[in-house]
């Protein structure tokens, strides 16, 4: 084999698979995961999420309640980016430790499938945006169609995530600043049809939802905090490129946090300004511009659209396919590009996202958040801050992550007892708080303490603590 075939070679498995990245391998700096972030953050599920918001509380509201639970949750989820970028590897890789080789498997499947969600809300509201646009120049198309448009973004999104990491960051920094001016100038939109003062008096059309405003903002905060710990699992594909820790720590919060509460504060003022001018609810950015400069303003929309949700699908597929191989390494990335992609596709033609987005949005919250709280907890202060490298690849026949047949039963017990802590709190088929501890921490917030805490305290009981810890000889 040519030097050029066995680089080539070395590169498919570093970029495409599931070895550990050295330094000399990393090609992202701050700025690239800022812009790649910031990318998957600016999609149009941002104006979904302050649509919704947007129904709930008011102007002044949204906005402090938008950035502090944004801000506070990408804070904690990017803990995680530091052991992604540390030791080269996926965020998935490191979950042998904390639930078992076979466990791992459990929880990759179900939050794996469940995070493309999102990529089908992207994918509708492409859809959707294409129908009103054709529709002002007098071509209407109709509805069973739209599953079929939608699917145009994922096959777009997935032809540039199949060629790698490179093509994600090239896109990235060509379309970010573009999807960014377009933030600034719906902003300018707004305000200059619409004063401040209007905009602050506009009144929830459901308002009276919960019984209370402190209820009303409570349940939006839930929101928040859900819609940041949903990237937990795709964050280690991208970290584990970056040069620095520092790098990856700040370019993730400032892409998954800072950008996405600004965007989703964007859609808040959209939906307000269409709520102003028509007295019609509407989470898309195209009626507003529609409605205020026609088909000419549209036509600018749907571009924007169209690259902002390609893109946003781009950088989901290209994660969540490297993540799948921790499952099985042998899996060819193009084919698990397609699998997924499929599966986006599947959830289109179903249309159920759409319809039970808050029951969506439970889900999230109700795994990802304890997921987190248990990484955290496991790394940072079980662990702290060491692993081993050869019993999470099982070289030599080393295998201290195999616990209870390949089952941490701590981890899982402690992440049962989060869901069940979550469920008690709040019911998420209606979106309904069950008692006034939702009030104090959110639901998502109750999961995380219940099942970092149990997680804990369990492993400072030495049998328990000897058992998770087989390998503190072996921090390689």
């Amino acid at each position: 084999m040519s030097k050029q075939a066995k680089k080539r070679a070395i590169d498919s498995e570093v970029y495409y698979g599931t070895v550990p990245l050295g330094k000399e391998d990393k090609i992202y700096g701050f700025w690239d995961i800022f812009l790649i972030t910031g990318g998957w953050a600016i999609a149009t599920w941002a104006y979904v999420q302050g649509g919704q918001i947007a129904t709930m509380i008011g102007l002044e509201e949204a906005v402090t309640n938008t950035f502090f639970g944004m801000t506070l949750a990408g804070l904690f989820l990017c803990l995680c980016v530091l052991i992604t970028t540390r030791y080269g590897i996926d965020i998935w890789m490191y979950q042998k430790a904390l639930f078992g080789y076979f466990g791992l498997v459990i929880f990759a499947v179900i939050i794996l499938a469940s995070q493309l969600g999102y990529d089908v809300i992207n994918a509708e509201v492409y859809a959707s945006s294409m129908m009103k646009v054709f529709a002002e120049f007098g071509i209407t198309i109709p509805e069973y169609l739209t599953p079929y448009i939608a699917t145009t973004c994922v096959i777009f999104g997935a032809w540039i995530a199949l060629r790698g990491p490179i093509a994600v960051r090239t896109a990235t920094r060509i379309m970010v600043p573009c999807l960014m001016a377009l933030g600034v100038f719906i902003i300018i939109t707004v305000f200059r049809n619409f004063s401040l003062q209007e905009l602050l008096n506009v009144e929830p059309l459901y308002e009276a939802e919960y019984g209370s405003g402190l209820a009303n903002y409570m349940v939006v905060l839930e929101w928040n905090i859900a819609f940041i710990f949903a990237w937990f699992a795709s964050i280690g594909v991208l970290s584990r490129l970056v040069k620095t820790e520092r790098s990856a720590y700040w370019g993730h919060v400032g892409g998954f946090s800072i950008v996405m509460a600004t965007f989703t504060v964007i859609g808040v003022l959209t939906a307000l300004a269409m709520l102003l001018a028509t007295g019609v609810e509407s989470v898309d950015p195209t009626d507003w511009l529609l409605e205020l400069g026609g088909p000419v303003l549209g036509l600018l929309a749907i571009l924007f659209v169209a690259v902002a949700n390609v893109t946003t699908v781009a950088v989901s597929l290209y994660g969540i396919s490297i993540s799948t191989k921790v499952l099985k390494p042998e899996l060819s990335f193009s084919k698990v590009v397609i699998f997924w992609s499929a599966w986006v596709v599947i959830l289109l033609f179903w249309g159920g996202i759409w319809e039970y987005y808050s029951v969506f949005l439970a889900l999230v919250g109700a795994t990802s958040g304890s997921v987190v709280a248990l990484i955290v907890v496991d790394f940072f202060i079980v662990r702290r801050q060491k692993i081993s490298m050869k019993d999470l690849y099982r070289i030599g026949g080393r295998n201290a992550y195999r616990y209870t047949g390949g089952f941490n039963l701590m981890a899982i017990l402690s992440f049962i007892a989060g869901v069940i802590g979550y469920l008690w709190v709040y019911e998420p088929i209606e979106a309904v708080p069950r008692n006034d501890i939702f009030l104090y921490t959110t639901a998502t917030g109750f999961s995380m303490i219940i099942s970092g805490l149990t997680y804990l305290l369990l492993s400072m009981i030495k049998p328990f603590n000897d058992y998770l810890r087989k390998d503190k000889k072996r921090g390689e």
